[in-house]
């Protein structure tokens, strides 16, 4: 579960007006399940949220559809929550996490000629808004374990056309996730047999999150060491949680983080 704490970022007489889409916010995600309760906290300072989700991203591109955040009036932190610690009657809301067999295998160059072909298929569907195409995450990293699934980032002159051309997309067997948590993306997933096989992140020129990715993956190309470890906190999350995706991906957080900062730092460097 997750509980959102919401805090106010104007005085109270700015949110009033849309306190009653707030309303209709909220009521809409309890008919549906997605949020179980929520209250005022005091003096007036913002509000929280429990959610039976078991996904972040998910409750993160909910929260987002709040009409006080859409107006900038406040913001959200997402905590992970565990309430049957404090009550047994918690207990029946608690959903079980999502399970997905997570199996890591050594890198394989077949991952770099899977990326081409599939690029490939991508560059015809996006056409004249694509403007590059890569192949990023650890199936991009040679020396490492990854889960095969290949995530591909396609750059595009306006992230309105990927909306427009999603049909293209789903025509190549992709499923539309919107974009899954993280702001100015297009997320698309694509399976195979029932296992995924590809992610596509499409996100506009200029976004920050390009560069992020670009320069987590030529790091740990050139730093055998930290790509080492990286490949070690892998293996020993899913020994301990072999079919947990969701503490798996929870797991290596900060070690990422603190990845990004060496990388940013590093090109920096070597501009």
């Amino acid at each position: 579960m997750y509980l959102a704490l919401l805090r106010y970022k104007v005085p109270l007489e700015e949110i009033e007006p849309y306190i009653d889409a707030h309303i209709a916010f909220l009521e809409e995600a309890y008919a549906k399940g997605t949020f179980i309760v929520s209250g005022q906290m005091m003096p007036d300072k913002g509000g929280v949220i429990l959610s039976p989700l078991t996904w972040r991203a998910e409750f993160d591109e909910i929260l987002r559809k709040d009409p006080f955040i859409i107006h900038h009036l406040a913001s959200y932190e997402v905590i992970a929550f565990e309430p049957s610690r404090f009550h047994e009657d918690f207990s029946s809301f608690i959903r079980e996490p999502d399970r997905e067999q997570i199996d890591l295998v050594l890198y394989t160059p077949v991952w770099e000629s899977k990326f081409k072909e599939e690029a490939d298929r991508i560059t015809q569907a996006l056409s004249d808004t694509l403007t590059a195409i890569h192949h990023i995450g650890s199936t991009a990293i040679p020396g490492i374990v990854a889960k095969p699934i290949i995530d591909i980032l396609p750059v595009v002159k306006d992230i309105e056309d990927v909306d427009r051309l999603t049909p293209y997309l789903e025509a190549l067997g992709y499923e539309a996730k919107g974009e899954y948590g993280m702001p100015g993306r297009r997320f698309f997933i694509k399976r195979e047999n029932g296992k995924r096989i590809f992610n596509v992140h499409i996100f506009e020129e200029g976004h920050p999150d390009i560069e992020r990715h670009l320069h987590f993956r030529d790091y740990m190309r050139t730093h055998p060491e930290d790509a080492a470890a990286y490949s070690e906190l892998k293996k020993s999350l899913v020994k301990h949680s072999p079919d947990d995706i969701e503490r798996y991906c929870w797991g290596k957080e900060d070690f990422v983080e603190a990845m990004n900062i060496k990388a940013y730092l590093w090109r920096k460097l070597h501009k």
